[in-house]
């Protein structure tokens, strides 16, 4: 299949879907939040703004990360809304619901026991056949047979990072 191009605020970057990276909003959070495993996090965005690893999310990860944020008691309105527009700076990749990976986000939802939201991820990272990176210790669990699912904290991330 043919690389994909995207801007990243300075240069136009080739990534192949092998360099391609769904990340969830429990990971993203992290580059805002003193959490553990923000290093992972903040190494995995460097990685994309790099142009090494190209990171995308179904449009939900926006909405996911302003929510979490807006309820977090160490943020104002003005963070939230830096927050959120450097999200679009970073020149992730979002997609679009479409039928098909909507029927994909059911089937994932029902076979793993998950919301509909941690499925969607799960869902666009099958389509692309890429790894899909979460920091939700319990979707992780649900999803560790998945060869594509990696836990933020795990070993595997210093692999897929390269």
């Amino acid at each position: 299949m043919e690389p994909r191009r995207f801007e990243d605020g300075e240069r136009n970057v080739m990534v192949d879907r092998k360099h391609k990276v769904v990340i969830d909003a429990s990971a993203v959070i992290k580059w805002f939040v003193k959490e553990k495993d923000r290093d992972r996090a903040l190494m995995l965005r460097e990685e994309h703004v790099k142009g090494g690893k190209l990171l995308s999310a179904p449009w939900l990860l926006a909405y996911e990360v302003c929510n979490a944020l807006r309820h977090n008691p160490e943020f104002i309105e003005e963070d939230v809304k830096k927050a959120v527009e450097s999200l679009f700076e970073l020149h992730i990749e979002f997609t679009p619901p479409t039928i098909d990976n909507m029927n994909a986000v059911v089937e994932n939802a029902f076979r793993h026991s998950i919301t509909a939201y941690d499925a969607s991820y799960l869902s666009l990272a099958e389509s692309e056949n890429c790894p899909f990176i979460t920091a939700d210790e319990k979707l992780y669990e649900r999803l560790k047979e998945n060869p594509l699912a990696v836990f933020l904290s795990s070993n595997r991330l210093r692999e897929i990072i390269g």
